[in-house]
């Protein structure tokens, strides 16, 4: 099958061995993958990425470096082969969340793995466990936005916010528009966007956010502090790969705010803990977002309660993939850029 290969930490399209699913697994065509911050990063700093596999002791996401990878993990997809062990049927659309088991039963991340090939080519092999159907009239390349907006969606979802809470999104991606819907739906005031992007500070606002800030020009927290009301706490989600971001945050956030670090800072990076402690500030690194928000996030693009398609931005097809990432690294222009192979 057709793929885009990172090879010797560049991007080459080329022929790859066909995926072959195992039991309790699929076999599926790819409709649309989009591309996430993640993957330049895995391509920008391979060995970073890789080392921090090792020292945090998780193996999820570990490849070897000298061996083709196909990434890719933002999925949409057609079901073309399912065993009589999967609830599947053939022709099915589904999206999924990018895992799969060795036979071992290891668990691989799709897209970050030399044996389970991501959303960059032809065919993958998925979890069937991890499928949801795409309803019918959804188009499924536009499926393919629940995976970071379920990123964003999910993280809001573990803090339990309500009405009563406040919130800054820092970085609007696809993962930080989902927070700032996120915060909309939960009745939360006031909501303050961040970006240098004019074209995402005006999805931001499209979305419900209260403010929107160029952090080029103001400081989203000076903002919030015009709109809060005395005595409300305080959220900031950082959708953002900056080093020294965090810290920074923790000198101006009031007392007891809690800060999510979601967007991944590949290098080392400094605080000063003793000013969260003289502030009682909570730091929470996340991850793992509650699983039903998956789901939840595609019946909310399925009712329109968020338009996902207005936050695609371009198309291509694999020949196009090493040219979007690269003017994904400067993403005035974009917001989401999805992979077609059939383009």
């Amino acid at each position: 099958m057709r793929a885009v290969v990172m090879r010797n930490r560049k991007l080459v399209v080329d022929e790859v061995p066909e995926p072959v699913p195992g039991p309790g697994q699929v076999l599926v065509e790819t409709i649309a993958c989009g591309i996430c911050g993640s993957d330049k990063q895995a391509l920008d700093y391979t060995d970073e990425f890789l080392q921090a596999s090792r020292d945090s002791g998780i193996p999820t996401f570990l490849f070897d470096p000298h061996r083709d990878m196909v990434m890719g993990h933002e999925l949409s997809a057609r079901v073309i082969g399912a065993g009589p062990d999967t609830p599947f049927t053939e022709g099915q659309n589904v999206v999924a969340l990018p895992w799969a088991l060795d036979s071992a039963g290891g668990i691989h991340g799709v897209g970050y793995s030399n044996e389970f090939p991501g959303g960059y080519g032809e065919r993958m092999v998925l979890q069937a466990m991890a499928l949801e159907p795409i309803p019918d009239h959804v188009p499924p390349h536009v499926a393919a936005m629940t995976e970071p907006l379920a990123v964003g969606f999910g993280n809001v979802a573990r803090t339990g916010i309500g009405p009563e809470g406040t919130g800054i999104v820092i970085g609007c991606g696809p993962v930080g528009l989902g927070a700032v819907a996120a915060l909309v739906e939960r009745g939360v005031a006031p909501i303050v966007a961040s970006d240098p992007s004019k074209l995402r500070r005006e999805a931001a606002l499209r979305l419900g956010a209260h403010r929107v800030v160029d952090p080029n020009a103001e400081d989203p927290v000076e903002v919030w502090q015009e709109l809060a009301a005395p005595g409300q706490k305080l959220h900031v989600w950082v959708c953002a790969s900056v080093p020294g971001l965090l810290n920074d945050l923790m000198y101006k956030v009031p007392r007891e705010t809690a800060i999510l670090q979601i967007g991944a800072v590949m290098t080392d990076d400094v605080i000063r803990p003793i000013v969260g402690i003289y502030k009682d500030i909570s730091l929470q690194m996340c991850m793992v977002y509650p699983h039903e928000e998956y789901a939840k996030t595609l019946q909310r693009i399925a009712d329109g309660t968020i338009d996902a398609a207005s936050l695609i931005t371009d198309q291509v097809g694999l020949d196009g993939v090493a040219g979007a990432i690269d003017s994904l690294r400067n993403p005035d222009d974009h917001i989401q850029i999805i992979v077609r192979p059939n383009l």
